[in-house]
């Protein structure tokens, strides 16, 4: 089921939750959060749709409403949606930018760069809300970095579920064997031009 509310930012977009997840390509044990309460809780979040519900595992921010998170994936890919399941009671959060490629990112010079897109977000709790990107602006990307400055009024920001959708183009691992073979063999390349496709994720 999809429908639009005016807003081309966004779309409440239930059925396709699943069908472009790139969830299965980050790098989760190098997910890394700035201002997170329980260390390394954010790695719990990128859960698969179907467990979205779960709110065993969360990421909460410590001493404000602000959270940075640092997304690594092991493919070269291109964001086009992102789904947020924020917390209740306020918590969730109420604004997202995002950066693409810059592992230099902290609370003392975010403010200072330029992001690639921010968004104004509204409270989710059945992750039925698709954020669009500018595809254009979200291809070859090896890093996202997700800033949230601000939430609903809680005290900190909660989050249960980041769903990230889109398209693989190849791993990293191929890429760098394809970058540094000195004599390559035909045999070895019997699949090139399918495996250099991108990919639409099911």
């Amino acid at each position: 089921m999809t429908h639009n509310c005016g807003d081309p930012n966004h779309s409440h977009d239930i059925e396709n939750g699943i069908e472009f997840s790139l969830n299965k390509f980050i790098d989760t044990g190098l997910v890394t959060c700035l201002n997170e309460k329980v260390k390394n809780s954010v790695q719990e979040i990128f859960k698969s749709y179907e467990d979205r519900f779960d709110e065993k595992h969360f990421v909460e921010s410590c001493d404000d409403q602000e959270l940075i998170i640092n997304i690594p994936f092991n493919a070269v890919t291109q964001l086009k949606s992102i789904i947020i399941i924020g917390g209740g009671g306020g918590s969730s959060p109420s604004r997202m930018k995002a950066y693409l490629n810059n592992d230099h990112i902290d609370f003392g010079n975010i403010t200072g760069i330029t992001p690639t897109q921010e968004w104004q977000l509204h409270e989710d709790f059945k992750g039925e809300i698709s954020y669009n990107t500018r595809i254009t602006k979200f291809n070859n990307i090896n890093l996202l970095t997700l800033y949230f400055p601000s939430n609903f009024g809680a005290p900190t920001t909660k989050i249960y579920y980041i769903g990230l959708k889109g398209v693989y183009t190849n791993s990293k691992r191929e890429i760098v064997s394809t970058v540094y073979e000195s004599r390559p063999q035909l045999s070895d390349h019997k699949n090139t031009n399918q495996d250099m496709v991108s990919k639409d994720l099911m």
